[in-house]
């Protein structure tokens, strides 16, 4: 258990361990990094099946506005006011215009109350959890606690939703739904970093594979500055979005932060490969420069014996490449000069 000096009191606090599995799933390949602070809500069971193949600025313009609400939903995007005007649009400002097709209107109900308490809207959200209560959705069913505790987490009552999260859990142990939002609910609080870290932990023991939710894991690492905990989450983000330069550069940025000469080749190593992946990225350029020269200070501090000269010489064309790469990203504009000085202290004396 790592300890952390916090806040003017000097009160210490307890860093939860991350989950250290004795073998790790092979996770899935995701393109993109999705925080489970973001995470969506399923709406209820529909025929989401678009009938037209037009976009949504297309259905937008159309005023087609259950289509519209449908291509939010299918694409996941989060477009709570876009989603509050077409159901008011569609069901009347009171919401309670009905549909031809039941199903659906309670899609658009759930949906718009998820919209308007991401839009800061409770009134809204309290209507719609209403009118679905009006048409026969049981209290006792679990979407409808679901909502009523994200209705009661938009009212700030966190020990209200906490208690409808956890008689959830204990229904089934596995409800990834309600373990997010958990966490989500936790991280909104001021002072609760280790309960949020916690409850993280709990989630990713259901689902290991999940890369947006190691990178809010290597966020909250990075904020209680345990950046040995931050770069072990980081290399599981890697595993899953393995062609994404920035992860490389903020992994490489966390080995470098720790120091030592294992961590700085490690470091040199991700920001090398953040490059090669995206040659224009400037954080990668300088970080390259920054932490090829770290290792030769801390190569020449350690001594000829204990160093091998192969690294040493690597680490010197390292530091040349990234300064020509940076001067090249620089060339023609006004900092050119000043970074051309800057690079030249790097390189003198190699």
């Amino acid at each position: 258990m790592l300890y952390r000096r916090c806040g003017h009191n000097g009160l210490m606090i307890k860093i939860p361990k991350l989950p250290w599995p004795s073998h790790k799933p092979t996770p899935n390949r995701h393109p993109s990094i999705s925080p489970v602070s973001d995470c969506k809500e399923s709406t209820f069971v529909q025929h989401d099946n678009m009938q037209t193949d037009a976009d949504l600025p297309t259905l937008i313009k159309q005023s087609d506005h259950l289509n519209a609400l449908r291509y939010i939903r299918i694409h996941q995007l989060r477009e709570p006011e876009l989603v509050v005007r077409h159901g008011k649009a569609l069901l009347g400002t009171d919401l309670s215009r009905g549909l031809s097709d039941e199903v659906a209107r309670l899609a658009v109900l759930e949906q718009v109350c998820l919209g308007a308490l991401d839009a800061h809207d409770p009134g809204t959200a309290e209507v719609c959890l209403d009118k679905l209560k009006a048409a026969g959705i049981a209290k006792e069913s679990t979407r409808f606690r679901r909502l009523l505790a994200r209705c009661l987490e938009g009212a700030e009552d966190y020990a209200g939703a906490e208690i409808i999260y956890d008689d959830l859990l204990k229904e089934s142990p596995a409800n990834l739904q309600a373990l997010k939002r958990k966490y989500c609910m936790l991280k909104a609080q001021v002072g609760k970093e280790v309960e949020s870290m916690e409850a993280l932990n709990v989630y990713l023991k259901q689902v290991y594979a999940d890369s947006g939710a190691w990178y809010e894991m290597a966020r909250l690492r990075k904020e209680l500055g345990d950046f040995k905990g931050a770069a072990f989450a980081l290399e599981e983000v890697i595993l899953g979005v393995p062609s994404d330069a920035k992860m490389h550069v903020e992994l490489a940025e966390c080995y470098a932060t720790i120091g030592g000469m294992e961590n700085l080749l490690s470091a040199r190593k991700h920001m090398a490969q953040a490059l090669e992946l995206d040659a224009t990225d400037r954080r990668a350029q300088f970080g390259l420069v920054s932490v090829a020269n770290a290792y030769l200070e801390e190569a020449a501090s350690a001594g000829k014996k204990s160093v091998d000269e192969y690294e040493i010489q690597v680490a010197k064309e390292l530091v040349r490449y990234g300064s020509e790469q940076v001067l090249s990203s620089y060339e023609g504009s006004d900092m050119f000069q000043a970074v051309k000085t800057l690079m030249t202290e790097y390189t003198a004396d190699l």
